[in-house]
């Protein structure tokens, strides 16, 4: 298999692309939020009971990180898990700005899940991963760290926040942006062709 990401609206013409068989499977959309201090402050108002933070601190958090990321996303389009060093080195782990990424734990169940963000973007903050353990779902752990993710970069002078989802996610995530205020900036779609396989004679 091989994919091909485009914009949804691309500037080339696709019919080549049909005709050898490509075919549109997967359409990823791209999400914004402006922000603003007043309209999204830290603590969180109302915060989910049960449901607590703590930062991204130490090599065990870390450690802990990926462990919830490999067990919340392990039913992903192309989501490939990856050993711990791995993982970490393709993060680009010394440029990472751990501040920036929570652990969620739920009373009773322990940690259930994980927002890593980023603010190395000249145009606005992004979130790289939201994740929540399945058993976990429906519970509110995803609206909160998404909240304190805004209130977070708001702090830090952001006006505006981004991230990218998998319109066809299981765990309807796209349902849970849109409902805190996110709107479409853009989307791709993910072309996917099936190659031959070709064996060699001996």
């Amino acid at each position: 298999m091989v994919h091909l990401y485009l914009n949804s609206s691309p500037t080339l013409d696709t019919t080549l692309l049909d005709a050898r068989g490509w075919r549109v499977i997967r359409r990823f959309n791209v999400l914004t939020r402006p922000l603003s201090a007043a309209g999204d402050p830290l603590p969180v108002p109302d915060p989910v009971t049960g449901v607590t933070l703590r930062e991204c601190r130490t090599d065990a958090d870390r450690r802990r990180v990926h462990e919830l990321l490999d067990a919340a996303f392990a039913d992903h389009f192309e989501y490939h898990p990856r050993p711990y060093d791995e993982w970490l080195a393709g993060l680009g782990s010394d440029r990472t700005d751990w501040s920036l990424v929570w652990i969620a734990s739920l009373a009773g169940l322990g940690d259930a899940g994980v927002l890593m963000a980023r603010n190395d973007d000249t145009s606005r903050g992004w979130i790289r991963h939201l994740g929540v353990l399945e058993a976990a779902r429906g519970r509110g752990i995803g609206s909160h760290l998404l909240r304190h993710a805004f209130g977070a970069f708001a702090a830090r002078g952001r006006d505006t926040v981004g991230l990218g989802v998998d319109t066809q996610n299981t765990s309807e995530a796209l349902r849970l942006y849109l409902r805190h205020g996110m709107t479409l900036h853009y989307a791709v779609h993910t072309w996917q062709v099936e190659l031959p396989v070709r064996t060699t004679a001996r």
